[in-house]
């Protein structure tokens, strides 16, 4: 797989600094604001910095963490903690919440 652009590396790595420290100021106000499920929040506060980075480098944009489910969070999970077949599997995941009209 070819490598992501480094610009949405980045802006990857900074959102998901971003919903990090608003978790950590005030969760309930970061999760109605980046609208997450409480599961998914404690899988982004639970990752180390390495995982973010991995997280980051994944060939999905992030921003908006447009995907609620713990299901999808579980599998990008994995793919941060080295597990490359992860990510495919989570965007399979992903598509059950458009097709349940789950929106961002």
């Amino acid at each position: 797989m070819p490598r992501i652009d480094p610009s949405i590396a980045e802006l990857n790595l900074n959102f998901l600094h971003l919903v990090r420290e608003s978790l950590l100021r005030n969760r309930l106000l970061a999760l109605s604001e980046f609208q997450l499920e409480a599961r998914t929040a404690d899988r982004l506060l639970a990752l180390s910095h390495d995982q973010l980075r991995r997280l980051a480098e994944a060939h999905v944009l992030l921003v908006g963490l447009r995907w609620r489910r713990a299901a999808v969070w579980t599998c990008l999970t994995e793919f941060a903690s080295g597990r490359a077949s992860a990510l495919p599997q989570a965007l399979v995941v992903a598509e059950t919440e458009v097709q349940d009209g789950y929106q961002a």
